[in-house]
């Protein structure tokens, strides 16, 4: 059993305390952001709302006009060998107007919402970091060097998050489609180690393994206490003195 990684869960409690305290320290220096700093981040994250509510509403009035024109264009002629009124000459003509309208308030909402995107403080995620289901992910590959299973989960404390803590099935897929675009397949550090007590493998929010999902790590030995993803969603366990890639996870 590795000793460094049973020590590090003994006092994962009091590194998790000095998270709080880090916390504490970002909210105070929040605090004296400058208020125009403030209102900025304020305004574009409330354009952001309202254009994305005025794009629904646009979507929504393009697909009804869609919808009438193409079952207006569609009815039977009721009489082959009369000639369209000048009433429904109209009506038609106004429908192709309005669908036309439609469309180009759709393009004039999407340059909106792009330029309200452009503010970095209204980002859901910090550079370099994946946003997925409101929260964030950091994978190392190709950014920084390989390190050992206790190196990453402390990576992962000093930006406010932890070594991955895999909740579903749709989570492991987003993962894994994450490490399918790099040029060979990474095996990453989870959140999952025995180090603790042999062969009880144990999320680091304190949960069985299967407490998610029914999984098991192969390859499991006494000197193997740490766990990476390889693979179809597999899970291996391998010496966390081994240097490897990793996966963190925090809210959005």
């Amino acid at each position: 059993m590795s000793q460094q990684a049973c020590e590090t869960v003994k006092v994962r409690g009091e590194r998790a305390s000095n998270c709080c305290m880090e916390l504490r320290n970002q909210e105070e220096d929040a605090k004296r952001e400058t208020p125009a700093d403030a209102r900025c981040c304020q305004t574009c994250q409330l354009t952001i709302r309202v254009v994305i509510a005025i794009t629904t509403i646009l979507v929504s009035g393009l697909i009804l006009c869609f919808v009438l024109f193409a079952t207006w264009t569609a009815a039977p002629e009721v009489d082959q060998t009369s000639k369209t009124s000048g009433e429904e000459l109209m009506m038609m003509m106004m429908m192709e107007e309005r669908v036309q309208q439609c469309q180009q308030q759709r393009h004039d909402v999407d340059l909106m919402l792009h330029a309200a995107t452009q503010d970095s403080r209204c980002s859901l995620c910090p550079d370099g970091w994946r946003w997925w289901r409101s929260h964030c992910y950091f994978f190392s590959v190709g950014l920084q060097k390989d390190r050992r299973w206790n190196e990453s989960d402390e990576f992962c404390l000093q930006h406010n998050s932890s070594l991955a803590v895999i909740k579903d099935s749709a989570e492991m897929e987003f993962i894994q489609s994450v490490m399918r675009k790099f040029p060979y397949l990474p095996f990453p550090w989870i959140g999952l180690t025995d180090a603790k007590q042999e062969g009880q493998w144990l999320w680091l929010d304190g949960t069985d393994i299967q407490h998610y999902m029914p999984v098991t790590v192969e390859w499991d030995a006494d000197h193997r206490d740490c766990a990476d993803l390889r693979g179809g969603g597999s899970l291996f366990a391998s010496s966390c003195e081994a240097y490897g890639p990793w996966a963190c996870k925090r809210d959005s």
